[in-house]
């Protein structure tokens, strides 16, 4: 049997260019995400996903529906989804930051003004006016009567108030005005801009933000994801080649470069049935160069669950999630699937996970398409 091997690019001696889906190029590997063509010193050409061009609402969608409800937290997926209809901001906020982003920095990103009804804007509707006054610039001193949705939401609820005063004015007078939520009246004839400096809030500023979806903040899901606060990019650069690839006749796999963030990413299998990808050196030069990981395996998480999660959500799933890596950070978890020894192939997906502020599920929301491979393809490994 031949003995794998890594090898760890230097980042400089990498040109990028891009390429089209399902590329012919020696690399070898396919997938429906747009991606990018780098070459290493050796002319060795390796396709890479190319954040740049994907976004969350452009992401295969996910094949499997799904729900879970603990401890007073719920949620809900649906086979043929994109990952902007399950994934909240704050499932996503270590990762990639999106709180971060106002509703103009959004629009820059995706070069398209944001002409959204309010009604489209979910978040916004559960403010109360006491909040929006405190955060919008300048809406405080703006005559309430000038800004058309909280005039008719104050109106609706106290006939009598003078709107030709400025908001904080009619707040303080009124202190009831500041319960008030704009999701009291219908939203769908007004636009962002017809709150003045709305576009101009960060979204951390708005209570609830870490609970709303990715689909519900205008723009967000077009947004490419390496033009995110923190940009997801590669974590980064070491490559292998697959030497082999392995069926479900194998079994005990102990030198593994597969696992989880909490378990390490090299837990054994040691199963009946450990089906893996056998990784060796780009260069495929023989035994003369003894690599740290020579020999290590990637094992399929379809048939290998790993220890996942932490805190109060730990326990979802059991407490498992397919053993994979984590070569993008950790917004998702890149999973081998079925390696098929019969074609020489294996196809690859990605698993996301749900968090709130007492801790994370397990990375178990999957599958989503990722990348399909054949022997002597050359796959990332990120650290």
């Amino acid at each position: 049997m031949k003995i794998g091997r890594f090898i760890t690019l230097n980042c400089f001696s990498l040109f990028f260019a891009t390429t089209s889906l399902y590329s012919p190029f020696p690399a070898q590997s396919q997938t429906n995400l747009p991606t990018r063509l780098i070459s290493n010193d050796v002319g060795k050409q390796i396709l890479l996903p190319d954040w740049q061009r994907i976004s969350f609402s452009q992401m295969p969608t996910i094949q499997k529906s799904g729900s879970i409800k603990i401890n007073g937290f719920s949620r809900q997926w649906n086979a043929g989804d994109t990952p902007d209809k399950y994934l909240t901001l704050g499932d996503i906020d270590e990762a990639l930051k999106p709180q971060l982003f106002s509703l103009s920095n959004i629009a820059n990103m995706i070069n398209s003004p944001n002409t959204s009804t309010l009604d489209k804007f979910p978040l916004l509707g559960k403010q109360n006016l006491q909040r929006l006054a405190e955060i919008v610039p300048n809406l405080g001193e703006t005559t309430t009567a000038k800004i058309p949705a909280i005039a008719l939401l104050i109106k609706s609820k106290y006939p009598q108030t003078n709107a030709n005063t400025s908001l904080s004015n009619l707040l303080s007078q009124n202190p009831e005005l500041g319960k008030l939520k704009l999701n009291q009246i219908n939203l769908s004839s007004y636009t962002i801009s017809d709150i003045p400096n709305l576009d101009a809030v960060q979204l951390s500023k708005l209570v609830g933000w870490q609970n709303t979806l990715i689909k519900d903040i205008p723009g967000l899901n077009a947004v490419p994801l390496a033009s995110f606060p923190l940009p997801l990019t590669e974590s980064g650069n070491t490559f292998a080649r697959i030497d082999f690839i392995w069926g479900t006749a194998e079994k005990r796999r102990q030198r593994t470069v597969s696992g989880s963030d909490v378990a390490g990413f090299s837990v054994p299998c040691s199963g009946q049935k450990c089906p893996h990808i056998e990784l060796d050196n780009l260069e495929n030069s023989g035994r003369n160069i003894r690599g740290k990981f020579e020999g290590s395996s990637w094992i399929s998480g379809k048939h290998q669950q790993v220890e996942g999660g932490w805190g109060c959500l730990k326990s979802v799933n059991g407490g498992k999630e397919p053993t994979g890596r984590l070569p993008y950070g950790s917004a998702f978890k890149v999973v081998v699937m079925e390696p098929n020894e019969k074609n020489d192939t294996v196809d690859t997906a990605l698993f996301f996970r749900f968090k709130n502020a007492c801790g994370a599920t397990p990375y178990f929301i999957g599958p989503v398409p990722f990348f399909n491979y054949k022997v002597n393809s050359p796959i990332f490994l990120g650290n």
